[in-house]
């Protein structure tokens, strides 16, 4: 059955998109993406600007499945997927793993934590560091030997947690009506 959940995550981690908040912030949202594209060197983007940035660089997708009644939701930027999934969270670092191999992650100058192929089942911890964090550094081992490290900003990481949160909170709401 921990596979089917494990699979379930990765599919959702697979075809993960973005979903706004309010017309407002599309609109914003719309502003910046043009603004950045045509930035000048005079121009700055606002922290507000920046925000919103960084919101959106995390993709989060939820899904209910009624027959066994479980909710998951997941929300992934690079290598780094969250899954909400009923009362549990789990943190995925990296992707095509070679077997067995260790995957790590550090937040900031926090201590560097380490599980067997990047799959951390009980997430909670490095949740909350994320979240007061400014950026996770990542390294895992890919088939064919081939070793990947990333910095990932956390700006924005815990608007985007907030958000999978209230989507997860709704999973399921008409499962009582007839």
């Amino acid at each position: 059955m921990f596979k089917n959940i494990l699979q379930l995550g990765l599919v959702l981690s697979a075809s993960a998109i973005g979903l706004a908040c309010s017309a407002q912030a599309d609109d914003q949202l719309s502003t910046l993406i043009t603004k950045v594209g045509s930035q000048s060197k005079t121009d700055t983007i606002s922290a507000m600007e920046n925000k919103l940035l960084g919101r959106a660089s995390w993709k989060i997708k939820c899904q209910y499945k009624a027959f066994d009644d479980m909710k998951a939701c997941v929300m992934s930027k690079g290598p780094i997927s969250i899954l909400h999934l009923n009362n549990q969270y789990i943190v995925n670092i990296g992707e095509k793993h070679e077997k067995n191999s260790q995957a790590y992650i550090r937040i900031d100058q926090a201590d560097t934590l380490q599980e067997r192929e990047g799959l951390f089942r009980n997430g909670n911890s490095l949740i909350g560091q994320m979240k007061r964090g400014n950026f996770a550094f990542t390294r895992f081992q890919q088939s064919k030997n081939q070793q990947i490290e990333n910095k990932i900003s956390l700006t924005g990481f815990t608007d985007a947690f907030n958000d999978m949160e209230a989507q997860f909170a709704r999973l399921g709401d008409d499962k009582n009506k007839l």
